[in-house]
Parts: structure tokens; C-alpha cells; sequence
């Protein structure tokens, strides 16, 4: 089953929408429709059930909505088939694996040097096997890094390779990640830590939406400057 409950920002397992629509075979209109017919009352709705908007694939802001586990439960218990109930038991293993996560604090490890070409490298590896293992659809793969290229330099990688080559740099035979390292070591950098964070499970859409690739690529921009690693940061 794929990774559909995630950390919500206020360190919570949730779920949205739009992942229960695509993890039971349906439409996401009929389930924000199912949503809506919910009769719940206001407090569990508040509490359960929190409206939320998502980037659609033309730059435009959609609805979704982002559920608990009790919120979830009680959607999908008017779901039949054996399929749905197959669904339900192995999305509340989800809750309970998340849950168990956050009662439990991480190791101290050292961050990944994300600055090092190498460890990008590493990263992109890892977030294209986790994003085939999901679906087995390589255009997800394509889709991700041209994500990642758009929100770190407004462009599509072939369009940040041809700037490039505009400019005169003999690049027209790397890839658009190739001429981010050359060209933008800190966004690079950040690209690195998005393709890390994909491969844990987050999305892509949170990681914007929290302003991280802004504020990561200025970080590391500093780091760079002063010569520290990612690893010599204080871990808490």
C-alpha cells in the first residue's frame, strides 16, 4: 500500500482527499461530494476535517480536504466493497505506524551533506525508486524533477538548460539538474533536500507550501559562503 498518512505541520498523522481518492479507485470530486453529505456536526468537522487547497497541474489553486484518522474513518465507513475495507484496515495501520512515530523521537544523526553533488546524486536515486515502487509509472520520476526544477527556478529543466546555452555555457548535453550544480550550487543544495524529503514520504506541494525551497536555498547559500556543512549544524 502506498505511504497515504503523512505528518500534518502541527505534528499530526493525517490524510487528504485527494490520497483517499486515488487509494480507493475514485474520482476526486466524488469524494470531496461524499465529504460534503457527511453528517457530522460542526465541532467533529472542526476538528476532523479541515478545508485545504492544493496546486493543480495549471497553476491553480483547487479544494481538498485534509482528515484525522477519525475524520477519515468516518468517511470511508460508507464505502463498500471488498476492496474498501481492505483500503480501511491498511490505512489505520498507517495511523497507528505514524502515531507511533511521533511518540517517538528520532535518533541523532548527522544531516546528509546536501551541498556535495554526490549526495544529490544519492537523493535523486532515492526519491525515483520510491516514486516507482508507488505506481511503476517513470512519468511520476519525470513529473517530480520537473516540480522540483520549477519551484527552485520558475523554469522546466529543459527551458533552465537552454537559458543556459543562450547565455553561451556549453551545457546542451547535461540534464537540467547537471546545470543547476554548475550554475546554482544552494539550489542544488535545496533540490537535494526536497528529492530526500520526497523519498520519506512528504510531498512536494507541503514542502512549498511551507516556503521551504525559498528558505533552505538562502541557508545553504550562507553555508556555502562560510564553509559549513549540513552535518556540523547543532543537532536537536
Amino acid at each position: 500500500m502506498s505511504i497515504l498518512v503523512y505528518s500534518s505541520k502541527k505534528g499530526n498523522p493525517v490524510t487528504d482527499s485527494r490520497r483517499v481518492a486515488k487509494a480507493f479507485g475514485r474520482s476526486h470530486k466524488s469524494v470531496l461530494k461524499a465529504l460534503d453529505k457527511l453528517e457530522c456536526d460542526a465541532e467533529f468537522s472542526r476538528l476532523n476535517l479541515a478545508p485545504s487547497t492544493y496546486t493543480d497541474s495549471r497553476g491553480k489553486k483547487q479544494r481538498q480536504v485534509v482528515m484525522t484518522r477519525a475524520g477519515f474513518t468516518f468517511l470511508v465507513l460508507g464505502f463498500i466493497g471488498k476492496k474498501a475495507a481492505e483500503f480501511r484496515q491498511g490505512y489505520i495501520e498507517q495511523f497507528d505506524r505514524m502515531e507511533a512515530q511521533l511518540r517517538t523521537p528520532p535518533p541523532t544523526v548527522p544531516l546528509p551533506d546536501f551541498t556535495k553533488p554526490a549526495v544529490q546524486v544519492q537523493q535523486v536515486k532515492a526519491t525515483a525508486g520510491r516514486l516507482f515502487r508507488l505506481n511503476g509509472d517513470p512519468r511520476d520520476i519525470m513529473a517530480h524533477h520537473r516540480g522540483v526544477m520549477k519551484c527552485l527556478t520558475a523554469r522546466t529543466p529543459s527551458q533552465y538548460v537552454r537559458d543556459a546555452v543562450a547565455r553561451g555555457l556549453r551545457v546542451r548535453s547535461l540534464s537540467g539538474r547537471q546545470v543547476l550544480r554548475r550554475l546554482e550550487p544552494a539550489k542544488a543544495a535545496t533540490a537535494g533536500f526536497l528529492d530526500e524529503q520526497v523519498a520519506r514520504g512528504h510531498t512536494l506541494e507541503q514542502l512549498t507550501a511551507a516556503d521551504v525551497p525559498a528558505t533552505l536555498t538562502a541557508a545553504f547559500a550562507a553555508m556555502l559562503r562560510c564553509g559549513i556543512t549540513p552535518a556540523e549544524l547543532p543537532q536537536t
